[in-house]
């Protein structure tokens, strides 16, 4: 009943500060199917959502007790700051060209995570440097990964057949969606090459953090008013819980492929 009276809440909020959004929201996730977007949440994936917030919470004095900042390397700053440069560019076109609604994605967050992680490297604030280390992985490894692998597959599946190759060109064939969602992961990469650092108990802790704010974010906020962006983390279905439990299983796996990478290279 608490969770119908905050999405009741949130709709009435974005229907009086713009009318007819709702509608508009309707008419571009309305191909996806209803009983993903409305409903009550299923007990599997509620369950792994609220164990992995308990999980984060518990895990933080000792993951905050491991932290340590980068060292410093001003030889890279120059190099940082115009990978910060053009992290901002594409982020000024997006505003310009699409507006700032993009900026409620997983995916343009991830971006801008990484873009501040360049501009934290080239300022030389190694704490915060290092604070978005693993997020930045993380977030565009996780893009690349979902996008191609499911959003993608997913929406061909459910698009009525005489308009999937419209949809393919749309997601695929957009140079600026794979920059975003192609590209976005070299960028992320390397500012880490460049400067290989071991992660610890502390970087995937923030990486874990990170997703769960974002994931509280979707379901609390964008989710009640039709924000559905990806389907497949609709609370709605049982696999939902599969869906939550593999993003965690995958962040664990990059963190360990990163470290395996980084043992090589020292």
């Amino acid at each position: 009943a608490m969770g119908q009276a905050a999405a009741k809440f949130l709709q009435h909020h974005v229907e009086s500060r713009r009318p007819g959004a709702l509608k508009q929201l309707e008419g571009a996730f309305g191909f996806i199917p209803q009983e993903l977007r409305e409903g009550p949440w299923a007990w599997a994936p509620t369950l792994v959502v609220a164990a992995l917030a308990q999980g984060i919470f518990a895990s933080a004095p000792s993951a905050t007790a491991a932290f340590a900042a980068l060292p410093e390397a001003p030889g890279l700053a120059g190099r940082r700051l115009g990978g910060f440069g053009f992290g901002a560019a594409v982020l000024l076109y997006m505003l310009r060209k699409r507006g700032s609604w993009p900026m409620v994605s997983w995916t343009m967050l991830g971006w801008t995570c990484t873009t501040m992680r360049y501009l934290a490297g080239g300022l030389g604030y190694t704490g915060l440097q290092r604070a978005l280390t693993f997020p930045s992985l993380f977030a565009n490894s996780v893009t690349v990964l979902v996008w191609y692998l499911g959003v993608v597959p997913g929406i061909l599946v459910i698009t009525p057949k005489g308009k999937r190759r419209k949809a393919f060109n749309n997601m695929i064939m957009s140079w600026f969606l794979f920059l975003v969602h192609g590209m976005n992961f070299p960028f992320s990469f390397a500012d880490w090459y460049v400067q290989p650092v071991r992660l610890d108990l502390f970087d995937l802790w923030a990486g874990f953090a990170y997703g769960l704010l974002y994931i509280t974010f979707y379901l609390a906020v964008l989710d009640p008013i039709g924000v559905h962006l990806y389907f497949i983390l609709s609370p709605r279905k049982w696999w939902g819980a599969l869906v939550y439990a593999g993003i965690v299983l995958l962040g664990a796996s990059i963190w360990a492929a990163v470290n395996a990478l980084e043992a090589r290279l020292l």
